[in-house]
């Protein structure tokens, strides 16, 4: 019998990771743990006693709501012979494989993994090159929400969108399908996705749990329009709000090269077809569809979130590498994988690029301030 009260150790504790352990301890019966890389970053929190503060932008009362946590710790601290059993992990994407590695010995098969980031290709990461002994419990998470952080442990809630929840597949390429009674063990019997699916943490971040197909269709929507917004707000440095009524040009162009690349990488989901009442129905080609998916990214980036400043534009924003590499770069590793000409990918791969140019661009007028 799953304990009711377990501990949920949050490794990366910036916007999203903050926000999550934030409502975790408010609505659950969960311990929540944050778990710093770094000793300086513990102190760091310590100095803050222990806190953090999230603002709700979206609501009118723009209400501030602070927590504490007093079981921080880090990885140079955690005792011998302390096993973790469930796992929620929002590091930056280029930082995944750093971030675990020094938890590999107090993880074991059972333990439960999410994964919450933005991006594709961190599967691939984990599965090859971290776990390459035994594989923990892995799942996904995909998470529309809008925040950022203003200042050291406080932070923005700009727009309320959802959380999708999802165990990943032994193989990402032919395990595609799932049933809906495999949702509904977990549901049951999993510990992790038994506090994430809490009713009242699934009211406070309307937190949807579904098979791997309904996620993977989410996470690709999800990736076009981080494709779209966080590029180009680093770019040309601006609020998600004010490229509503100017950027579908770009926009159009960035999603219609990455569409023509998916559909052959992923070609099990868009040739998914439900077989029968204990699997879900999924509209993937309408989902996906290029002006659909056009007018989606601006109403879900630029309407709902139009107070944000995205991840992205924030890290160039601090000086800090940003994951365009899991993103407009993942299309072009992608297409490269895939053998298609440069011609398929030219327009992610010149989005990359600008990125890398404004934060080269940051950090040079830094250093002459």
């Amino acid at each position: 019998m799953a304990s009711s009260k377990p501990t949920i150790f949050v490794l990366g504790f910036g916007s999203i990771g903050a926000m999550l352990a934030s409502h975790l301890q408010q609505q659950t019966q969960a311990l929540i743990v944050p778990l710093f890389r770094s000793e300086k970053r513990l102190h760091d929190f310590q100095e803050n006693q222990n806190a953090v503060a999230v603002t709700s932008l979206f609501k009118e009362s723009q209400e501030c709501v602070k927590s504490v946590f007093d079981r921080a710790i880090c990885p140079e601290r955690i005792p011998d012979g302390c096993k973790i059993d469930n796992l929620i992990v929002t590091t930056k994407t280029y930082q995944t494989k750093e971030a675990i590695s020094p938890l590999l010995k107090y993880l074991h098969a059972g333990t439960n993994v999410i994964l919450i980031q933005n991006g594709l290709g961190v599967f691939e990461t984990v599965t090859e090159e971290v776990f390459t002994t035994f594989r923990p419990q892995l799942f996904q998470g995909v998470i529309s929400h809008g925040i950022f952080q203003d200042k050291p442990f406080s932070f923005k809630h700009a727009g309320f969108g959802d959380l999708k929840i999802a165990r990943l597949p032994i193989d990402e390429v032919h395990g595609v399908v799932q049933s809906l009674d495999e949702v509904a063990q977990d549901a049951a019997k999993n510990m992790l996705v038994r506090a994430l699916t809490n009713p009242n943490f699934v009211t406070s971040m309307n937190v949807k749990h579904l098979t791997y197909q309904e996620l993977l269709l989410s996470q690709l929507e999800k990736f076009l329009v981080n494709a779209c917004i966080n590029p180009i707000t680093s770019i040309v440095d601006c609020i998600n709000g004010e490229l509503e009524h100017i950027a579908r040009p770009i926009f159009d162009a960035i999603i219609t090269e990455a569409l023509e690349i998916l559909k052959v990488a992923y070609k099990p989901l868009f040739e998914y077809n439900a077989t029968g009442p204990g699997y879900p129905k999924l509209d993937v080609h309408g989902i996906l569809e290029r002006k659909r998916l056009l007018d989606f990214i601006i109403r879900i980036g630029c309407v709902v979130n139009g107070n944000n400043s995205s991840s992205m534009r924030q890290d160039t924003l601090n000086l800090r590498d940003t994951e365009v590499e899991y993103i407009n770069g993942y299309i072009v590793r992608l297409a490269k994988s895939l053998g298609l000409p440069a011609s398929t990918f030219k327009t992610n791969q010149t989005v990359e690029t600008l990125v890398n140019l404004r934060l080269g661009l940051n950090r040079l007028r830094s250093h002459k301030v």
